[in-house]
Formats: structure tokens, sequence, C-alpha cells
């Protein structure tokens, strides 16, 4: 997850990982249930996280009416639509296996860490979590 390059850019970055039936975390690759390149996967979460959707000069009408319960942008926390793009990628990682599979996810999850620069170590500043029940 980690870009090389400049040392005094610090960066946030996120892993996915799955609570299976079976009681086991394990990472997951969105990237292999899209079928989309990584940069455009990861772009589409970090673009989810800011709340770019509710941000569009024409948005869909369930953010607007979204918008209209917290009282604007500004009453937003961020990632307002995590849940439903992990309850999605939950859905593909289930629909995979087979209905009696230990493998199946009980909860998926999206954690972000953070980078601050300066060196190639430190990477593991745990930031935040999003989970949703399946």
């Amino acid at each position: 997850m980690m870009a090389g390059g400049d040392l005094s850019v610090g960066r946030s970055y996120c892993v996915l990982r799955g609570e299976t039936v079976s009681g086991e975390t394990i990472e997951i690759r969105p990237i292999q249930l899209t079928n989309a390149t990584a940069g455009r996967t990861w772009s589409m979460v970090k673009a989810t996280i800011e709340n770019q959707a509710f941000k569009l000069t024409s948005i869909h009408p369930e953010n607007a009416r979204l918008l209209d319960q917290v009282g604007g942008i500004n009453g937003l926390q961020p990632g307002a639509r995590i849940p439903e793009l992990l309850s999605t990628w939950g859905e593909l990682y289930n629909n995979k296996l087979d209905a009696s599979s230990p493998r199946r996810l009980k909860a998926i999850r999206l954690d972000m860490y953070r980078w601050s620069s300066g060196r190639y170590a430190d990477y593991d500043n745990f930031i935040t979590s999003w989970r949703k029940e399946l």
C-alpha cells in the first residue's frame, strides 16, 4: 500500500479486512472483488472517505436527503457512504463461497493508517476503522 518517493510527504492508506464465521481475521484485496485496477479501487475509497459524491453540482437524490438530515456537508462524518461500499464488497466476497464455508464473512472492515513521513518506518499508525456486519 505504500508508494515510494518523497519522504517529506505523509500518506494515509487503508487495509480491507474480513472477519470470517470461523473467527479468523483475513486481509482482502478489493481488486479481486471488483476486477478494477488497484489505483482506481483505492482512488474510489479515498473519494468515498472524503465524501466527494456529496460535493458534486448534481448529486444523487439519496445523498441530497442525507445532507438534509445532517444539516449540510459539514454535518457528515468522513466516509458517510463507506458502509454501503463495505456491504457490497462483503456480498461480492461471500457470493464466491459456498453457503456453508467457514471462510464466509460475518463482518468486513476498512482500517485506515497514517504514515507521517520522514523515514520508511512508522507506517502503522492506526487512525480509524469502518466496520459493517453482514
